[in-house]
C-alpha cells in the first residue's frame, strides 16, 4: 500500500488517499459510470482519504430521482472535475471510498496501464459480479 496524491484539474482541491493499484481498479456499466466514464480504485479503508485543500469547492452530484443507492459521487465545483465516491452498501462489504484514478497526480502511465481492472455490473445493482459486455467501457 502506498499513499497517492490527486487534485482536481483546476488545483482547487488537493487530497491524499492510502490504496494500491495493483490490488485492482473498477469500472462499472451502471448509467452515472458509463457517463462519466468513472475508473476508480477502492481504498482498502474507507477512511484512507484525507482532504488537503479545497473543502469548500467540494461539490455532489446529485442523485437521479429513482436512485436509492447508497453512493456520493464528488466533484470539484469550480472545475468539474471527478474527484471520489463514497457510500455504504452491504453487498459491497458496507461502507467504502473509492478514487477517481485520473485525478490521482502522481501515477506512472506504466502504473496506471497494468492496473488490473474489474467490470462490474452496477447496471442491474449487481456491483459484486462481473458485466457481461465490457468493451465500451
Amino acid at each position: 500500500m502506498r499513499t497517492y496524491r490527486g487534485s482536481c484539474f483546476c488545483g482547487a482541491v488537493a487530497f491524499e488517499a492510502d490504496g494500491d493499484l495493483a490490488d485492482g481498479t473498477m469500472r462499472c456499466n451502471c448509467r452515472f459510470c458509463r457517463k462519466m466514464r468513472y475508473w476508480e480504485m477502492r481504498l482498502p479503508d474507507a477512511d484512507g482519504l484525507r482532504v488537503l485543500r479545497g473543502g469548500d469547492a467540494i461539490a455532489e452530484t446529485p442523485r437521479a430521482q429513482d436512485d436509492s443507492v447508497d453512493m456520493h459521487h464528488v466533484f470539484c465545483s469550480r472545475c468539474g472535475t471527478r474527484l471520489w465516491t463514497t457510500g455504504d452498501i452491504a453487498q459491497m462489504g458496507g461502507p467504502f471510498t473509492m478514487i477517481f484514478i485520473p485525478a490521482l497526480d502522481d501515477v506512472p502511465e506504466a502504473e496506471l496501464a497494468t492496473a488490473p481492472v474489474f467490470y462490474a455490473d452496477g447496471v442491474h445493482d449487481d456491483w459484486w459480479n462481473e458485466a457481461a459486455e465490457t468493451r465500451h467501457l
